[in-house]
Order: structure tokens, then sequence, then C-alpha cells
């Protein structure tokens, strides 16, 4: 005797629980960092600042802002309109990679440039859950597609950006997720310390070792 079961259908999602599809400009307003010319990068006369590269972009991160390179700007309100602020998602606008960033404290008020395009979230939505969504394996590959360039050297452009569509979840829900977000950074980033520390201690211990005292002779 052969016992059936009837599987019910999943309940669909309350429209209050179930996200929402809105494009990125409607979430967010996305726009490019400011150009920075060899001149600029020069010894010159002019306040200088500090301003996030590609390479400032590392594991979700963005470096701090003793860390950065800065810039002489001989109008610096022009590019203070261009400083980030906590919560905005970096996105590398040029370069080999495709990297992402969310801003944080340590950060805000350097001067994102032009290889790097700011998302920064509208009243009511979360930058951390943007940047769940945007770096997503889902989501990635539709950033890819987006990404331009004859060489290696690819562009991606803010207006492309902003078109693409994504699922945003209610208020309650992107407060969770970018709550996680924030601790698994924090976490990681607490990891990458330690390991450093225990890498400096073994490294010194091998030396010890090997060398005794005669190391510094």
């Amino acid at each position: 005797m052969v016992i059936k079961f009837k599987v019910k259908p999943p309940m669909p999602a309350h429209p209050q629980f179930a996200p929402a599809a809105v494009r990125l400009g409607q979430a967010a307003e996305v726009f490019a960092g400011i150009g920075v010319s060899r001149e600029e990068t020069m010894e010159r006369p002019g306040e200088k600042l500090p301003v996030i590269g590609v390479r400032d972009l590392q594991d979700g991160a963005v470096a701090p802002r003793d860390a950065l390179d800065t810039v002489g700007f001989p109008f610096p309100a022009r590019a203070e309109t261009y400083a980030v602020r906590p919560d905005d998602v970096l996105v590398t606008g040029r370069g080999t990679l495709l990297k992402f960033g969310l801003v944080g404290d340590e950060t805000a008020g350097a001067i994102a440039s032009g290889n790097i395009i700011v998302v920064r979230p509208n009243p009511g939505v979360m930058g951390g859950a943007l940047f769940a969504i945007l770096s997503s394996d889902v989501f990635r590959p539709k950033i890819e597609v987006l990404r331009r360039g004859a060489t290696t050297l690819l562009s991606l452009s803010p207006k492309d950006l902003a078109k693409l569509e994504i699922n945003l979840p209610p208020i309650d829900e992107q407060q969770r997720i970018a709550a996680l977000v924030k601790d698994a950074q924090t976490a990681y980033r607490t990891a990458l310390d330690a390991a450093e520390i225990r890498r400096t201690l073994a490294r010194r211990l091998i030396d010890a070792r090997l060398f005794g005292d005669n190391q510094n002779h």
C-alpha cells in the first residue's frame, strides 16, 4: 500500500514582509567620484584631502582616512561634495577587478576618486543591506555584465548601475541584514589581526631558534 502525502504549496509572503522590486536608483543616489589628475597628486599649494582609490577597497571594507593618500585640491569646497558618508556603498567604476566597500566612521569625510562609484542609500534604506545585495554571488554577475572595455581595464557607468533592479527587503529585515554585515566584517578583521600577530610571533620564535642572539649582528 502506497501512502501519498499531499504537499501544500508554500504560503505567499505577506506584502508587508515581501521584498520590493525597485531599481537601485530609486533606493539610492548613484554617482561617480571626482576626477583626480596627475597634477593634483603632486606637491602644490592647496588643501590636502584624503582620497579613496580602487586599492583602498579590500575585503568589503574601506581603508580609514589616515591610511589614504592625500591629494591637493585648489578648490576644496568642490572636492568635499564628493566626501563619503557612513553607510555609503562604494563600487569600483574602473579597474581590472570588481570590488565593493562599506564606508564606516573611520573613512567618512574622505573624497571618492573618479574610479569609485558611490551608492548613497536614501532615507529608509540601509547601506549594509545594499552592500549585501550588490556584493552577493547572486547579484555580482549582473554588474559584471555592465562593465565595458577593450582591455582588462573595464569601466562601469553609474547610470547603468542605477538601472539595475534589486529586491529590497522591508526596513526591519534590512536592519537585521546590516547588523549581520557589520558583525561579519568585524569578526573578519579581528581574525586577520589575530592571524598577523600569530605569524609575527612564530617568525620571531623561528628566528630565535635559527640564529639565537646573533640575529641582529
